[in-house]
């Protein structure tokens, strides 16, 4: 079983060589790497160069967005699982990719996901965001795993679509609860941090693409055919607040431990 990771980027010249090394550094294990850039102009394909030959596909062009570039990942891959890390994020630790097919090849299961370490803009730990055994329950109150530490099947996205370009902000909280809440497939955690993130993502970085963000998921549930639970959206940032009070809990040998 092979893994296909996918990096997207634009104008991200200080950090994408801080992701790119931390793929290329994974021990045991053969994947497929894709970038999959916006036509950056700051310099940012003159580092993916340095390493061109060690990337299996290259790709700058202008694109639609976030979701668009992603959707190109996947329509390039060409390897059974896909798995996401954005450009100035980075796999936690070396052995990520082989400990994720391991189990992989060892379980009958369509995705799993894991934790991630958020980092601030002083390279301090400013959260964990840790999740739990996977039940169709949490997604009603709040929960979602970080994007980037769920890996899914690629014959998943062949059967239920990929992500929507109609969502700006929200399109993988769109894709997530629809892949979660099918009955089909089968989802379970992976009690290991997979991801190390910064923090300044999209979603994030102004009041008002908060609001747009939770618009559009609001909408991802009506879209989907779901009745909206209205305490959803108060849940969420409690979540986050509660991860944020425990964020010097640490993590040994990626377990778990208080």
């Amino acid at each position: 079983m092979k893994i296909s990771i996918i990096t997207i980027c634009y104008n991200n010249k200080n950090n994408i060589e801080r992701t790119i090394r931390s793929v290329l550094s994974q021990k045991d294990i053969k994947f497929e790497y894709i970038i999959i850039d916006g036509k950056s102009t700051d310099g940012t394909m003159d580092i993916v160069d340095i390493y061109r030959n060690k990337i299996d596909v290259v790709i700058s062009e202008r694109d639609k967005g976030i979701y668009d570039a992603i959707n190109k990942g996947i329509d390039n891959s060409s390897c059974d699982i896909i798995g996401l890390i954005h450009a100035g994020d980075e796999l936690y630790d070396d052995n990520v990719i082989r400990d994720i097919v391991d189990r992989f090849e060892a379980n009958d299961i369509d995705g799993l996901y894991g934790h991630s370490e958020i980092r601030g803009k002083n390279n301090d730990v400013y959260m964990y965001n840790i999740s739990p055994e996977f039940n169709k329950r949490n997604i009603y109150f709040g929960w979602f795993p970080s994007h980037q530490s769920i890996y899914i099947k690629k014959k998943c996205f062949n059967q239920l679509g990929k992500y929507n370009n109609n969502y700006k902000i929200a399109g993988d909280y769109e894709l997530f609860l629809r892949f979660f809440l099918q009955d089909n497939l089968r989802f379970v955690l992976f009690d290991r941090l997979i991801i190390r993130a910064y923090t300044g993502g999209v979603s994030s970085k102004s009041l008002i693409n908060r609001i747009l963000s939770n618009y559009e998921c609001m909408l991802a549930w009506r879209n989907n055919g779901y009745f909206v639970p209205v305490y959803l959206f108060l849940l969420k940032p409690i979540r986050k607040l509660y991860l944020k009070l425990i964020k010097d809990t640490r993590y040994i040998d990626g377990k778990y431990k208080c």
